[in-house]
């Protein structure tokens, strides 16, 4: 009975460790895939058809681009003639930040799609996580960069910020490194659209109330109810209506 119950034990710990196993591969193929480890965070997006005057700076969520809703507006912006800079989030996250760190990378992507624009509106626009990090970054961004931005949209922020992207979401659910209404609440400069699910329970949107801010409840939680229409929709009516950068 000993040698019986000894080798159950046996196998079911080779069972176990090959579950694991598994799923420790399933997840660092998805993680590669998804560009986590990728060293450029750069993702193209060109206009396509009718070209619009618009360039819009994309941080993405804690997938990046090729999964979640971060990819599905790049393209269909791209789709409808607006250029899209995408910016893989969890390749400049993947590591924790400082806030100091944090500002000079959002202050970074700025000055890059400045650089690029010409005469263009620029539209900077965070999904998930990428609009945690956006509007952290946006709070500080020095005078001589905030002229050339046009409109900001933040896609499903929430009341808390963390410095380290996580797909897992396992680094979330211990202390914050910032409060998202602490640093939003700086942002009165630019017209600003804030996208959340009315079931969220933790959104930053309804806190916003400067007279900058434009507030979009969509039906669902977090995840919009996976309605990629609706929301894609909203989000090109508020890059489209964006004014046109002071001279």
């Amino acid at each position: 009975m000993v040698e019986l119950l000894a080798r159950l034990r046996f196998r079911w710990r080779l069972m176990l460790g090959g579950a694991l196993g598994l799923l420790a591969a399933i997840a660092t193929i998805l993680l590669y895939s998804g560009s986590y480890f990728d060293k450029d965070p750069f993702t193209r997006f060109p206009a396509q058809g009718r070209v619009q005057p618009i360039l819009v700076l994309s941080l993405s969520g804690d997938m990046g681009l090729r999964y979640g809703m971060g990819g599905v507006i790049a393209r269909s912006l791209s789709a409808d003639g607006i250029e899209v800079m995408g910016v893989n989030s969890p390749v400049l996250f993947r590591k924790r930040r400082t806030a100091a760190q944090v500002d000079e990378v959002i202050a970074d992507l700025v000055r890059r799609a400045e650089a690029e624009r010409g005469e263009r509106k620029l539209v900077l626009l965070g999904q998930s996580y990428g609009s945690d990090m956006l509007q952290t970054g946006l709070a500080h961004l020095p005078a001589d960069l905030r002229k050339a931005i046009s409109a900001v949209v933040l896609v499903v922020p929430g009341e808390t910020a963390f410095f380290r992207s996580d797909p897992s979401g396992l680094a979330y659910m211990g202390k914050p490194d910032s409060l998202g209404i602490t640093t939003a609440r700086q942002i009165d400069w630019v017209p600003m659209t804030c996208i959340y699910g009315v079931r969220e329970p933790d959104s930053l949107c309804p806190m916003l109330e400067q007279p900058n801010v434009h507030v979009v409840a969509l039906p669902g939680d977090h995840y919009l109810n996976h309605d990629e229409a609706n929301l894609v929709a909203h989000v090109e009516a508020a890059v489209r209506r964006a004014p046109s950068p002071a001279d």
